[in-house]
């Protein structure tokens, strides 16, 4: 049983440095790999051996290690079955763990925004939501998204102002409370298709100051932009 349970874990690490690899649009340093996995340099080493020996990982000129070949072929496979919004709640996990914030995917139902994972930071807060919590459509960053990028119309000036800077920043922020949504700040970013139609947005929240807030954003796009 134990030799079961180290292998497990050790997918599971395997797994987890993948992730990362992806998170960071693609490429890591392995210090920021061990850092991001919260793994020692010697067992992060032995990890990475073996994924670039079965070309799940490669390492370029510059020592920094990229998706390898192996993996694009599973991920191009046609037997592959292509999941956006499972790919996208994968990059908020790495994206919880790397920075410790929370994080969420939000998807539009027929009842309405409704957050569909979360996943809590690891700091002393005891904010907790269960799958398919409402979400506020007026008083949320994923509602600015959601209006911005599903083609609705603005219903007004300031509206169409929002909806406009919006679109050109590539994120939304949620800056004052609003009763029912995790955290006193969110900043929400749209997943989109080929086509530009809005598949999912990704939620990242917390207690954020107001000049935190540029530089977590365009965390949160870069972790994202491998989706695309």
């Amino acid at each position: 049983m134990a030799e079961i349970s180290q292998g497990v874990n050790s997918v599971d690490i395997a797994v987890n440095i993948l992730t990362f690899v992806a998170s960071q649009n693609g490429q890591a340093r392995a210090i920021d790999i061990a850092t991001g996995c919260n793994l020692s340099k010697s067992r992060l080493h032995k990890y990475l051996v073996s994924l670039c020996r079965t070309g799940m990982l490669c390492q370029n000129e510059k020592g920094l290690y990229l998706l390898g070949a192996t993996l694009r072929q599973l991920v191009e496979s046609r037997s592959f079955e292509h999941d956006p919004i499972r790919d996208l709640n994968n990059v908020l996990l790495a994206f919880r763990d790397t920075f410790n914030h929370s994080t969420g995917v939000v998807v539009a139902t027929d009842t309405g925004l409704v957050l569909k994972h979360y996943h809590r930071s690891f700091r002393n807060v005891d904010i907790d939501f269960l799958p398919n919590t409402p979400v506020p459509l007026h008083a949320s960053a994923a509602g600015q998204i959601w209006m911005s990028f599903s083609g609705v119309e603005a219903q007004d000036e300031a509206q169409a102002d929002l909806i406009n800077q919006v679109k050109m920043k590539g994120y939304a922020v949620r800056y004052n409370p609003t009763q029912g949504i995790p955290g006193a700040q969110s900043i929400a970013c749209p997943l989109l298709d080929n086509k530009e139609k809005l598949i999912a947005i990704a939620v990242t929240m917390g207690f954020f100051s107001a000049e935190a807030i540029p530089h977590i954003a365009s965390q949160l796009l870069h972790a994202l932009a491998p989706l695309y």
